[in-house]
């Protein structure tokens, strides 16, 4: 990151932690002092990490040495270092672009790398810390790879290097300022992530509540209630996430057309409120089958599974061992379902998958010309968060197409 003065810089370079806490700074000058230069290299850095540096998880940082970034496109999936804290100094940057620019693209980042990057980092029962966050994990192979050594099949209660269990929890106890926003100027309050909350705002001389009831990201279904002393014009700006296609809102039951008031993937309800009015906003959450940029060699003829924000993976504990040798149809169907019991509640992901028969894994050959075959087998999938918090063995997040 000291590779060049700032205003020069235009990719993400370094260590990953220090390189984004130096971008959060640049952005709150850029704002601070209406410096659209600095501005325009933020946003230059920005489309460099986001669209060609950072993991489907939101991880950033892929090079164990020196915890660094290293060339566009080399996201490596089982030597991936992505340390939880670059995941929060992503979060904290996004948020800072955010302020500079209500765009839905910055919260959709900070949406991504929370779910994933940075939940997988602590365990369930908050006891337990993952450093360093890959995309796979061959317990195996670990034990005696001198190149995987970073990679821990179960999280560490604590570290000698001990800044990430803090910083989760700093994160965690400030999650509240990064849900909302506020320009006063525009007398106009942002509602960027969606969980069970309120706010209480100071709006054209009186104080307003927004309470936000929902059950998401499990639940497509958000409903406000908006609560003021008296009517007032003020605006309600709701974020549309990217991955949502269909998207559909309702205020005190009438249909609102969001073609017509959408604006950089929020909706913005500019409108004279009035005590109780109800907000309902739909979220469809189809099991979505996401392919990565061809340059991402690792990635070549894979695909991920993801339904709304939360990516998923398959693990050991399902699915059996070398997970490597399963297949997914291009065509096959996933469903989902909700199961309270496991993993502290979550959304499983089901569907048909490939394995190369028991006459092929013989150990019996290495190399021969004849072409493997395969059976159908049924797959699970559970929210990349959580996995290690079973017994270990192998994780996969990039699936191979069949």
């Amino acid at each position: 990151m000291a590779h060049a003065p700032v205003r020069e810089q235009r990719t993400a370079e370094g260590h990953a932690v220090r390189a984004l806490y130096l971008f959060s700074g640049m952005t709150d000058l850029a704002a601070a002092y209406d410096d659209d230069e600095l501005l325009k290299v933020c946003i230059e850095l920005w489309n460099n990490v986001t669209r060609k540096r950072m993991y489907i998880t939101g991880g950033v940082g892929s090079n164990e040495h020196w915890e660094s970034f290293t060339v566009d496109y080399d996201l490596p999936n089982d030597r991936a270092y992505t340390e939880t804290c670059a995941a929060i100094s992503l979060l904290l940057w996004a948020s800072r672009m955010l302020q500079s620019d209500a765009d839905r693209d910055y919260a959709d980042v900070m949406e991504r790398v929370l779910y994933n990057g940075i939940l997988s980092g602590i365990s369930l029962d908050g006891k337990g810390y993952f450093y360093v966050n890959p995309l796979e994990v061959w317990p195996t192979a670990c034990d005696v790879r001198d190149d995987l050594r970073s990679v821990a099949r179960t999280r560490q209660s604590w570290f000698g290097c001990a800044c990430c269990p803090p910083n989760i929890a700093r994160l965690l106890a400030s999650l509240g300022q990064y849900v909302y926003g506020y320009d006063e100027d525009a007398s106009t309050l942002f509602v960027h992530l969606y969980m069970d909350s309120r706010v209480k705002q100071r709006i054209n001389d009186q104080e307003v509540e927004l309470v936000v009831k929902t059950a998401y990201p499990w639940d497509e279904a958000v409903s406000m209630r908006v609560s003021v002393d008296r009517p007032a014009e003020w605006m309600i700006a709701l974020r549309l996430p990217g991955w949502c296609k269909r998207a559909s809102l309702k205020i005190n039951g009438e249909p609102v057309n969001l073609e017509d008031i959408a604006v950089k993937g929020y909706a913005k309800l500019y409108r004279v409120w009035k005590e109780g009015d109800q907000i309902e906003l739909e979220l469809p959450m189809p099991v979505e089958k996401v392919r990565a940029h061809p340059k991402v060699r690792e990635n070549a003829g894979r695909m991920a599974l993801q339904r709304g924000p939360i990516v998923y993976c398959v693990e050991q504990a399902d699915n059996g061992e070398n997970l490597r040798d399963l297949r997914i149809p291009a065509d096959a169907e996933w469903a989902w379902r909700y199961d309270e019991k496991l993993l502290d509640g979550v959304v499983l992901l089901t569907g048909e998958g490939l394995r190369s028969n028991e006459d092929d894994t013989s150990d019996n050959w290495l190399y021969r010309t004849a072409p493997n075959t395969y059976h159908p087998v049924r797959m699970t999938a559970i929210p990349y968060y959580a996995w290690a918090n079973r017994e270990p063995g192998e994780m996969l997040v990039w699936l191979q197409e069949a």
